[in-house]
């Protein structure tokens, strides 16, 4: 299932490892992919599972969590994914990707789209960092002079959870990773910007 609005789409895909489970048991891996921009906002959607049924997001999102995890496309399924948190105050932007409820942090990937302003000291910034509930985000995106045009930032976003009973399990397997460190933080597209490291692509 996914949320969308015009520069938002958020859905789950939950993948089975084995095909079959009690009634009632979640699965044990879910995989939140995320659009990050800047100027995004959460929004509920009005039909959520037809949103889903009909969004590409959410298409490519099974067959990349099924090649992920290493099991049958036919095994990997979109459901509910919660709603992320998103503030801005001036040029900066804090945003919360959380997994849904009975998961916790498993892995991540990041894909850096585009970056403007792409160099020099002012050029766009990222970071994010791993937490238990998921995945904490923080942009800077400087106001541009008269002329100069807008400044963003645009990623993709990927948050694999695993099933907070399994958690231990996987970890000691090393297919899941442990949570509380930084996962990106970086400025613009290319070079070396204020020291800082171009933006890029990230995996945990």
């Amino acid at each position: 299932m996914c949320v969308r609005n015009i520069i938002l789409y958020t859905c789950a895909v939950f993948a089975f490892i084995t095909p079959v489970f009690a009634a009632g048991t979640q699965s044990p891996f879910v995989v939140v992919p995320q659009k990050v921009n800047p100027v995004m906002q959460p929004k509920q959607p009005t039909d959520a599972i037809k949103e889903c049924a009909h969004n590409t997001l959410c298409a490519s999102a099974v067959g990349i969590g099924a090649a992920y995890l290493g099991v049958p496309r036919k095994l990997v399924t979109a459901a509910i994914a919660a709603i992320p948190q998103a503030t801005r105050t001036g040029e900066e932007g804090h945003y919360s990707i959380s997994l849904p409820a009975g998961y916790q942090y498993c892995r991540a990937s990041i894909h850096t789209i585009s970056v403007v302003p792409a160099t020099g000291d002012r050029a766009s910034v990222m970071s994010s960092s791993s937490n238990a509930k998921g995945v904490a985000i923080y942009t800077w995106t400087p106001r541009q002079g008269s002329g100069e045009g807008r400044s963003w930032i645009e990623a993709d976003y990927k948050i694999y959870g695993v099933r907070n009973d399994l958690a231990d399990q996987y970890r000691s397997q090393g297919k899941c990773h442990s949570f509380g460190k930084v996962l990106i933080a970086c400025r613009g597209a290319r070079g070396i910007n204020h020291g800082q490291p171009s933006c890029g692509n990230a995996r945990d």
